[in-house]
């Protein structure tokens, strides 16, 4: 007799505890793929954010301190070179990669930067460097400066007894254009350029101007209208020139000359960088402040003084000049040349070392600033923020003034302060460069490092031409 399997009993389950579970299961899946997303999100943004090449004392040591969860392994040395097919832009990013490493006289190393230790973002070169130091300042100092050509800051149009009309429009010239010939004539002030427009509309013939437009050279031809008053007029305004004052980030003793401002000196209606045809800076002290508000930023009152000024306020009278040279303006900065004998050998306890970018981190910090007179004090900072773009190198940190003076006395950064020195852990490791029109206490700085590499090329530049 044969024996019979029991039937399996049916399980019968409510339809809500169907919906239930299809939740449950739904809710895992998106549990596990929502890391999984972030992870790759997380690489991406990396990839991009961080630098290809840093530069280290000791590259054995690398470390990204801003970012703890990017962990640096150190790649080994194959004998055997593999041919890897990749895409066009990166075969570019690794041979500039490849072409700054071995600009470098120190060694270099690459490293695969990994997230969580574990998901490869990058490769990066790693070159050994020695450490340089800098006297940090926070001194403020007046600025002269007479531009290369004219820049155009407006048009506007002519009122003549016949209507309105804007040669310069009409000739193709807009804001931010830079004029250097007029006529044949080197526009190297208002005045040239004023005296050859009056020459061609007396005459009754066209203007020839050579121009320069985002780095392009170009050329064009305007015709003068005279003016109701009886004056011949092109239509535009220019500027060939610029004063203030600003605040000296670092001097370094090696060449004699010194940064200052973290941002170049710019046309205030069109942003353009004012090109250099001759610049002086000279000693200068603060008389006042104009409190900074929401929506309306603050600024130092100062002036020009004949007497000499100190470069390295920090620690004493040191380095005293009485005035100094601007070699270059640059978008990181003016680069200028201290002058006179009066210039005192600094000692080597006012030196501090200069951080490079991947020492740079969140958290607490000081800056050297003048807010009154000429002697810097420091205050308390916070850094909030640290990015690596190369595009906008003027704004890599984001800060927020937290001393209670400072902000009593100024509402927090001002106009004037631009290039105050930032020093986090006993190392200078930038500048202040804007203020945040909408919240005072708050503003941007660029890392020393950008500074410090472009002095030591405007130096060579110099040295390479004497």
């Amino acid at each position: 007799m044969g024996t019979q399997k029991p039937k399996r009993k049916k399980r019968h389950f409510s339809k809500a505890f169907l919906r239930l579970l299809r939740g449950i299961t739904k809710g895992a899946a998106v549990a596990v793929g929502i890391p999984a997303v972030a992870l790759i999100g997380a690489a991406a943004y990396f990839e991009t954010a961080l630098p290809d090449v840093y530069y280290a004392e000791n590259p054995d040591a690398f470390s990204i301190r801003q970012y703890q969860v990017i962990t640096p392994v150190a790649e080994e040395e194959d004998e055997e070179v593999v041919p890897v097919l990749v895409g066009a832009a990166d075969a570019e990013k690794e041979a500039e990669k490849l072409e700054q490493s071995l600009q470098q006289e120190g060694e270099t190393s690459r490293f695969s930067l990994l997230l969580g230790g574990i998901i490869p973002v990058k490769t990066v070169v790693v070159c050994e460097t020695e450490t340089r130091y800098v006297v940090p300042s926070g001194n403020v100092f007046g600025l002269k400066m007479l531009t290369d050509g004219a820049v155009i800051a407006a048009l506007s149009p002519v009122e003549t007894s016949s209507g309105t009309i804007c040669p310069a429009q009409q000739a193709g010239l807009q804001a931010g254009d830079i004029i250097h010939t007029a006529g044949g004539e080197t526009v190297d002030s208002f005045d040239v350029l004023s005296a050859a427009i009056t020459a061609a509309g007396e005459s009754g013939r066209e203007l020839s101007i050579t121009y320069e437009r985002e780095g392009e050279a170009r050329t064009t031809s305007l015709t003068p209208v005279q003016s109701s008053d009886g004056q011949w007029l092109a239509g535009l305004w220019v500027r060939d020139s610029s004063a203030g004052i600003g605040t000296i980030t670092f001097y370094d003793p090696a060449s004699g000359c010194f940064a200052a401002l973290g941002h170049g000196v710019c046309d205030a209606d069109t942003g353009v960088l004012l090109p250099l045809q001759w610049g002086k800076v000279c000693g200068a002290t603060v008389l006042g402040v104009t409190r900074g508000t929401a929506g309306s930023p603050g600024e130092l009152q100062g002036a020009f003084l004949n007497s000499a000024f100190s470069l390295s306020g920090l620690l004493g009278k040191d380095g005293l000049v009485s005035s100094g040279t601007v070699l270059a303006n640059l978008s990181c900065g003016l680069i200028a040349q201290a002058e006179g004998d009066s210039l005192i050998r600094t000692s080597d306890n006012q030196l501090l070392p200069v951080a490079s970018s991947q020492e740079v981190h969140s958290g607490e910090a000081q800056i050297l600033a003048t807010i009154g007179g000429s002697e810097p004090q420091l205050y308390s900072v916070q850094i909030e923020k640290v990015t690596y773009s190369e595009d906008e190198p003027s704004r890599n940190l984001v800060i927020r003034i937290t001393d209670p003076t400072l902000i009593a006395a100024t509402g927090g950064i001002v106009q004037g302060m631009s290039g105050s020195p930032i020093i986090q852990d006993g190392k200078l490791v930038g500048a202040v460069t804007h203020v945040f029109v909408s919240d005072p206490e708050k503003g941007y700085g660029i890392f020393a490092e950008t500074m410090l590499e472009a002095l030591d090329a405007v130096s060579a530049e110099m040295d390479g031409a004497a």
